[in-house]
């Protein structure tokens, strides 16, 4: 797990090593163990790296060169099955100088062309230079769990992990994205599964997306990955559906858990990271160990918010006193939010609500020595744990399944706004246009979100029931993709890599060539993941159905002080002459607002200092770069 940067300037200037090494510094929180850069002064190209030490600490520094300095390499993530990968390259005549998962992919990538990421059992965003092609080529894995954002304007190409990398680069402006400003402020799971980013020029590679570079400057934008097109044969019978699975996450939790580092968890006592906890306490047990397997794993991180109704701290001790694993509690208070504000929202650089929890507790971990965290993202999205996944199975239900659906339904955490929600995605991925409920006190609105995936996908979504097509949008496109973005930034923010079981492509495609009544049916959400943790998971955490998960506490922004934070930001020059937004009237619609409490609205205004702090942050962080 790295951070990364690089670019290739095509109109013939010379690569300023300054500006590279600053590029590459902005990075600096992802990668606090070392970094390098690598410049091809033939081809005015340069690579810089920031490193996060994982896997073989001694002699896995990048960039990475590879046949004699043909191929050239920056990677962030981590590639899972790469013990078994070197084997098979090893008995195809290929050999290697270190012990380190990056040089496997140089390999692989010389012997099966760009075929090589189907071989890959991973998380990840690299550049490759073939420096004989004289071409550059980029991958992001299947799912987008890392990050690649990238700037072409015809004379330079330059990607990195994060957008305020390129607060380095010379002639680069911190100026929004008028429309997918409108997009984010009125929904966030609209930005992280869309191309272009929330600042002006720059890109975002999609998961399961390829590009390729030449020195003429064409570039080439490929879907290397279709879900669709890799949906396993599956048992008939439901009890061998569950064995199946429960030994697919068995060994995804097993490959995930290879580290030279200490590595451990954030539990929450929910369904997905306690099976995760839970799962790797019993490969421990008994003994089911892999080849590099860390040593070091017995803590858990649990976030509390004492006094709150929103503390699970009472579940997680069930998964802690049957694992027997050491719990390190980080406890946390509504006025946190505003103290730590500044801080998360720069390295946040997004505008859905920032969240403490995920920001407070991945700060814990590394500040124990744990530097890799294996975590339940992916779960809710691929099986059904939200209450408008019910909603949304319970649209073509006959009258049988309807009563059932009913049930779980009214087991569960009820949110508001799921009709709007799901139809939100349906129109979505049946190509109709929904009507925008933004604001009116934007400049730019909203526009309908569809991507070329999305696209191309429809068709053959036609004919699916309801669940299956609003699991399939949610993975991909919407609310998982936001999630992964939050998590990456928050965790990298203090370099700690997240790692998710439940995210492995194995899982994820059974999970979708299931029938929908194995995920939500029987009585409960996530069914064949309750059924297949039976004996691992404690039962009463089988059985839980109400949702929590990490808060978003409104007391951070709807209090005195938080009202307050909001009065002066509004009141600025900088807010009131915004150009994305009317700043005089959203004072004067505030006075009323915060004279009824009208959380909604204040909300919303919440929401825009958010976007006003954050452009100053980038600006006056470019001044200091430049400066520097």
């Amino acid at each position: 797990m790295c951070g990364i940067a690089g670019f290739w300037n095509l109109d013939g200037r010379p690569v300023n090593h300054e500006e590279l090494i600053r590029f590459t510094n902005q990075l600096a929180h992802r990668g606090p163990d070392g970094w390098d850069i690598h410049v091809d002064e033939s081809a005015n190209l340069g690579f810089g790296h920031r490193r996060l030490a994982i896997i073989d600490l001694n002699t896995g520094d990048q960039p990475m060169s590879y046949m004699d300095g043909r191929y050239w390499i920056v990677f962030n993530g981590e590639i899972y099955n790469f013990v078994e990968l070197r084997a098979e390259l090893e008995s195809l005549g290929y050999s290697f100088k270190t012990e380190s998962d990056t040089e496997i992919v140089l390999a692989a990538y010389d012997k099966w062309g760009e075929d090589y990421q189907f071989k890959l059992n991973g998380m990840w965003a690299s550049a490759i230079w073939d420096s004989r092609e004289r071409k550059l080529f980029i991958s992001r894995d299947r799912f987008g769990v890392k990050p690649m954002i990238y700037l072409f304007d015809g004379k330079r190409f330059a990607f990195a992990s994060e957008m305020k990398a390129f607060l380095a680069l010379d002639n680069f402006h911190a100026e929004y994205n008028p429309t997918v400003l409108a997009n984010s402020l009125e929904d966030a799971t609209l930005v992280e599964g869309a191309e272009d980013c929330l600042f002006r020029g720059l890109k975002r590679l999609l998961g399961g997306h390829c590009l390729t570079l030449n020195a003429n400057g064409d570039i080439k934008i490929r879907r290397w990955w279709h879900t669709l097109d890799h949906l396993p044969t599956v048992p008939e019978k439901y009890e061998d559906q569950v064995a199946q699975y429960r030994e697919l996450f068995l060994d995804a939790c097993r490959i995930r858990m290879r580290s030279d580092v200490p590595i451990g968890t954030a539990l929450s006592g929910g369904l997905d990271s306690s099976s995760v906890l839970s799962s790797m306490s019993h490969i421990r047990k008994s003994g089911d160990a892999t080849m590099r397997m860390a040593h070091e794993w017995q803590k858990a991180f649990i976030g509390t918010w004492p006094g709150k109704i929103i503390d699970e701290r009472h579940y997680a001790d069930e998964v802690i006193k049957k694992t027997g694993v050491t719990p390190i509690y980080c406890e946390m208070n509504a006025g946190m939010y505003l103290e730590h504000f500044n801080e998360i929202l720069y390295q946040f650089e997004e505008l859905s609500d920032i969240h403490l929890g995920p920001w407070f507790v991945h700060k814990m971990q590394r500040q124990h020595g744990v530097v890799v965290t294996i975590d339940g993202h992916g779960g809710d999205e691929a099986l059904g744990g939200y209450t408008w996944h019910v909603f949304a199975a319970m649209r073509d239900a006959n009258p049988i399944r309807y009563a059932e659906l009913a049930l779980i339904r009214n087991s569960m955490s009820l949110t508001h706004g799921l009709d709007t929600y799901i139809n939100a995605i349906k129109n979505r991925l049946t190509g109709k246009k929904s009507a925008s409920n933004g604001t009116s006190w934007l400049v730019a609105q909203p526009k309908p979100f569809s991507t070329p995936a999305m696209e191309q996908d429809a068709p053959r979504l036609a004919g699916r029931d309801e669940l299956f097509k609003m699991l399939y949008a949610d993975f991909h496109f919407t609310h998982l993709p936001m999630v992964l973005g939050n998590f990456d930034r928050l965790s990298m923010a203090h370099g700690v890599e997240v790692r998710s079981p439940l995210m492995d492509w194995r899982l994820v495609t059974f999970a979708f060539a299931i029938p929908s009544a194995h995920k939500i049916g029987g009585g409960y959400t996530k069914r064949i993941l309750r059924d297949a943790m039976k004996g691992i998971l404690p039962d009463s955490i089988r059985a839980r159905t109400k949702k929590l998960g990490f808060p978003n506490l409104d007391e951070g922004w709807n209090s005195p002080r938080g009202h307050q934070f909001i009065k002066d930001a509004v009141a600025s020059s900088d807010f009131k002459s915004s150009s994305f937004w009317d700043g005089k009237r959203i004072n004067a619609d505030l006075e009323t607002a915060f004279q009824t409490n009208d959380k909604p609205r204040i909300h919303k205004a919440w929401r825009l200092v958010q976007a006003q702090s954050l452009l100053n942050m980038f600006r006056e962080k470019t001044e200091k770069v430049s400066a520097a």
